[in-house]
């Protein structure tokens, strides 16, 4: 399932959700509603399925897909949400930018493979790690079944952004990047963010008194952010 408004004739939004949900999000619906109201952003959202695919296949259909919207739109930004953001940082950079021009990071993993191991335990996930089973778990009341070679690609290709305390990624980044973090997110630590943006040069951090989903925030900083044409 996907979603595209052709709402403005030079700017679209790409949005990457998160691992376990898909285009019904809330985040998608405030966004799609907003840009549909003020033609400040064309929008196109899909469901990514990350579970079924390896971060390399993301990547390739992501960059099919910017390649192919930058010979329409001269302004792309990718707003990727919790894993989303693991998703647009990767593409920044190892991918053919095209028009990309700005990045906005809700919430981001920079190591999802690092949560997942903390999350779960080194025990349960070892032979997925190794690529010999797939890896089962329950996220709130959904059954989640990941691919047996999701975590060997990401080993193989370098996609951790951060491990441990080192940041692998440009000091300089190639396109502007606003990151906006809740500090009551239990889902992925704050503390992960500040470290990125210590060593990245972002043009904003927003720290905001929030969870994991940006439930309180979300709207009122896009509107923001879209209206000083920060983004």
């Amino acid at each position: 399932m996907f979603f595209y408004d052709a709402n403005n004739p030079e700017r679209l939004w790409i949005h990457l959700h998160g691992f376990a949900t898909n285009v019904l999000g809330s985040k998608i619906e405030f966004a799609r509603n907003y840009f549909k109201r003020t033609k400040a952003f064309s929008f196109y959202a899909m469901d990514m399925d990350y579970e079924k695919h390896t971060t390399t296949e993301v990547l390739e259909v992501l960059e099919a897909l910017v390649l192919g919207f930058s010979e329409r739109y001269r302004h792309i930004t990718l707003c990727g949400s919790s894993h989303g953001g693991y998703i647009a940082t990767n593409y920044v950079r190892f991918r053919k930018l095209g028009n990309v021009k700005s990045l906005l990071l809700l919430a981001p993993s920079f190591e999802t493979l690092g949560l997942i191991i903390k999350e779960l335990g080194y025990e349960k996930v070892k032979g997925w790690l190794e690529g010999k089973e797939k890896l089962r778990f329950k996220e709130e009341d959904l059954e989640i079944e990941v691919r047996e070679d999701f975590a060997t690609d990401i080993l193989q290709r370098g996609y951790e952004i951060i491990q441990k305390e080192e940041v692998r990624f440009p000091e300089d980044p190639p396109v502007d990047i606003i990151v906006v973090h809740g500090n009551r997110d239990e889902v992925v630590p704050v503390e992960r963010t500040r470290l990125f943006v210590s060593k990245v040069k972002v043009k904003e951090f927003i720290e905001v008194d929030d969870d994991h989903q940006l439930s309180e925030s979300f709207g009122k900083i896009l509107t923001k952010l879209v209206e000083e044409n920060k983004i």
